[in-house]
């Protein structure tokens, strides 16, 4: 005891330090795990952030993708439009025989097709169009053999039904009187492309059959497609139509007065040039004496000699009459598994001209 109290100040310091310690090894004790806890907050932290970062690089540059898809959309909408204007220009719908058609029972349309015979046998003479088996009343002309009455008999691609109606259905009734008016049309363009002095002669006019019971009775007339399907644009999905190879003898200014008339939805698929070889014929041979020309007499040797340069002209013909382009159907195929933003649809669909449709396909 009286070691304590002579060292009093020294136990004092300790008993201090004694106190210090052991609070400070009290709150040691107690923040250690809050610190462990903290680091692994920390550590979650950065997970996080990692993981987040990952989740947004796919998402970087959005804002410059996002203004090149608008301009993209732009870009399409006009191509959209421009692709619009070019079909509707070649399906013709104001001049398409086939749009304008109005539906007739077949009986009429057997009645109408009698009468187009004697039409374009008519037509053909008064235009100096010679047809298959004789030709055309009127003078003779140095280009052709000296006409006579026209054959009764050729068909313009109709001959089995010169006199036979066979029993069609009403919807290949009225697909064969489009095709009757656009044989119709089709040899009035040859009719415009003769002239006076110069007739043409019409060799053939095949088509294509519209069902079943013309399949069966077209005869010669039948337009085999088997080997020209490479050539015509409905085998590749893009337009319906049918078909017709017309073929006619004479100058080549009967071809191209008769290419000009080929407008839509007239589509030439293809065009075969050959040289007329049935008549060798001379054409035009003038008279070695005749000073006009400016020829000696009988002792030039050098006789200015124009042969018949006939050539046989062969049309492959596409007649456009309905385009594949159900804008509705498309668009909805693909909104089905797409999310659009509406306001940019409904800017895409009025820049492509189908402005019709927003409220549709945003319902």
């Amino acid at each position: 005891m009286k070691f304590i109290k002579s060292n009093l100040l020294l136990f004092s310091v300790l008993l201090t330090a004694l106190v210090v310690f052991s609070v400070l090894l009290t709150f040691s004790l107690m923040t250690s795990g809050k610190i462990e806890d903290l680091k692994s907050e920390i550590s979650d932290a950065e997970s996080r952030i990692k993981s987040q970062r990952s989740e947004k690089m796919p998402f970087e540059g959005l804002d410059y993708e996002l203004d090149m898809a608008r301009k993209d959309l732009v870009r399409l909408a006009a191509l959209e439009r421009a692709q619009n204007r070019l079909w509707g220009q070649v399906l013709a719908s104001e001049n398409n025989l086939s749009k304008t058609w109005k539906k007739k029972s077949p009986e009429s349309i057997n009645s109408s097709l009698i009468r187009q015979y004697t039409q374009l046998r008519e037509l053909c003479r008064s235009k100096n169009v010679v047809l298959p088996g004789g030709s055309q009343g009127g003078p003779a002309t140095p280009f052709l053999d000296t006409p006579s009455q026209p054959a009764e008999e050729f068909g313009f691609g109709l001959k089995s039904y010169d006199g036979n109606w066979p029993n069609f259905s009403s919807e290949e009734a009225q697909l064969l009187g489009v095709q009757i008016e656009i044989i119709k049309q089709l040899v009035g363009f040859v009719s415009e492309s003769a002239t006076k002095d110069y007739p043409l002669r019409l060799a053939y006019i095949h088509r294509e059959p519209v069902g079943e019971t013309d399949e069966g009775n077209i005869g010669d007339d039948l337009l085999e497609l088997d080997d020209r399907k490479a050539s015509l644009l409905k085998t590749h999905g893009i337009l319906d139509s049918t078909c017709f190879e017309i073929q006619f003898v004479g100058i080549t200014s009967h071809a191209r007065t008769f290419l000009n008339s080929l407008r839509p939805p007239y589509l030439l698929r293809k065009f075969v040039v050959e040289r007329d070889t049935d008549d060798t014929s001379t054409a035009f041979s003038p008279d070695p004496g005749d000073p006009a020309l400016g020829n000696a007499g009988p002792e030039s040797s050098e006789l200015p000699i124009v042969q018949d340069v006939r050539s046989k002209f062969t049309f492959l013909i596409e007649y456009v009459t309905g385009v594949d382009r159900d804008a509705e159907a498309f668009f909805t195929g693909i909104l089905e598994n797409v999310e659009a933003d509406d306001q940019s649809l409904g800017d895409f669909l009025e820049a492509s001209g189908h402005g019709a449709l927003t409220e549709t396909l945003i319902e």
